[in-house]
Parts: C-alpha cells; structure tokens; sequence
C-alpha cells in the first residue's frame, strides 16, 4: 500500500483482519467499485458504509445513520473533496498494511535474502508462484514506492504488461526466476567460489554473506536463498518448479540439521559445503 499518512483508520479491523495486505485491499476496492470506473460513489458508497457499520457493531444502519457516516467519512478521507472514494483515499480508512516494499531502497539491488523477503511476503498462499491477485498486489506497493498515483485500471494494465514481458511460458503467473527479472537482485554470490578448492576464508565469506541478521544461524529467507542459489548454480533442476526447491530443502535439512531446529549453525553449514 501507499506510505500512510497521519490519519487513522475509519476501523481498527475489517472482514476479520486487523492488517490488510495489498492484495486483499484491491479485491476490496473492486468488490464495491461494481461499475470498475476506479471510485467507490454513490450506492456502492453506500453498500461500503453498510459494510463498516458493520464493522463498528452497530447493525444494520438506517438511511439517517448512513447519511452521517457518509459526511464524516467524507470530511475525514475524501482529501480532495469529490464526494468519492479512491484507491489512496480507501487505504487510509481501512487498517491496510504498511507499504512492504518501503522497506527497501527502491535504488539499490537487493541482495538475495531481500529477494525472498520480498517473495514470501506477496506469495500469500505459498504456491510457490506470484498469481495474478498476488502480482496486483505487489504492484500497488511498488507503484506507491515510487510515488505514482495509484487506480485500479492503471495496476491492472501494469499487471498485464509484466505478465507478457516476464511469464516466458504465459501461465499467468510469476516463478522465482521470472520475478526476480523484475526487481534488481544482486548476481548469485557463490559463482565465484570453486567447491573443491574452497578456503576456509571463502567458507566464512559464505557464512556472513547469507547469515545476513548475524544471529549465528541460516535460517528462514536466508536458508531458501542459500539453497536457491545452490541449485542455480548447479543448474541439475528446474527451479522454475517450486517442488524443487521444497525437496532439495528438505533433503538437506534432513541429512546437515543435526539437531533438527530448521536452520543450520555454522558447523553444520560447512559439513553441508564439504561434503
């Protein structure tokens, strides 16, 4: 979502969910924005202020009390006073997540643990891939980032634009390696280390390169980026399937996590290396 700014939400949760992710905010905007001309007004105004009454448990609303909450939302979030709801002006009344991709300088190339942040983040379902509604999304955030207005029409021409410059294989969807042709992410760090004739020097650049909290363990983002870049280097599988990687996680961490934690120590990262 868009940087918010000192305004609090209308409501502290809304269908359940105390932190709306980008995603889900957009089928939200389109489910009350019914004739899709990028503003929620009139009686789909209505049905929303219907929806957050709701919200504030206070019933079915009459038209009296509809007609209140209209001006005081209105006054509240309408910032250019147009008697209308926009995408921006919606995400200030609805407790919507922080922009995820704000986090990251948008000038500099992530290192491939941000990657994976980034790519767990907007893979809500854990598919392995970033579906439409998940690429819509993620859009949203990057064109918030970079300050651009934001309307439905103009995420989903951008959405249909990326799917045909980057899903080669036009299933409607993004693989790890078609995403991270959109984002700028730093080249694989261990092409340049020869296994066979690693020093024990290489080894600990290895260690502090995907140990990136310097919490004395690869874990989580930091671990599917080490093995990610395992298996790219060595280019024996498809890593366009996320099965792949899933089972290359798991054969190693069944054959190197000696105390089964879920993450690898330093010793037995190096047992995995020297193996």
């Amino acid at each position: 979502m868009a940087d918010k700014g000192s305004v609090a939400p209308f409501v502290k949760s809304f269908q359940g969910k105390a932190e709306i992710t980008s995603a889900d905010f957009l089928k939200i905007f389109k489910k009350f924005d019914k004739d899709e001309n990028g503003f929620i007004e009139a009686g789909e105004l209505d049905d929303f202020l219907i929806a957050l009454a709701k919200e504030k448990k206070v019933g079915e609303p009459d038209s009296k009390q509809i007609a209140e909450m209209k001006e005081e939302i209105l006054q509240g979030y309408d910032d250019n006073f147009d008697g209308k709801l926009d995408l921006e002006e919606l995400a200030n009344i609805l407790p919507t997540e922080e922009n995820f991709l704000a986090k990251f300088q948008h000038s500099n190339i992530l290192t491939n643990v941000d990657f994976f942040k980034v790519w767990n983040h907007y893979d809500q379902d854990h598919s392995g891939f970033i579906e439409s509604d998940e690429l819509e999304g993620f859009l949203t955030d990057l064109l918030g980032r970079e300050g651009q207005s934001l309307n439905p029409q103009r995420i989903t021409d951008y959405q249909k634009a990326m799917l045909d410059l980057f899903d080669k294989n036009k299933d409607g969807k993004l693989s790890l390696p078609e995403m991270s042709k959109i984002l700028p992410v730093e080249d694989n760090f261990l092409l340049k280390f020869d296994r066979d004739d690693m020093t024990e020097a290489q080894f600990n650049e290895i260690w502090s390169k995907y140990d990136q909290d310097g919490n004395g363990f690869i874990a989580d983002e930091e671990l599917e980026a080490l093995l990610y870049d395992i298996l790219d280097k060595n280019n024996k599988v498809d890593i366009e399937n996320p099965c792949e990687l899933k089972k290359f996680k798991s054969c190693i961490m069944d054959s190197f996590d000696q105390n089964k934690d879920g993450k690898l120590g330093k010793d037995e990262l190096k047992m995995m290396l020297f193996a």
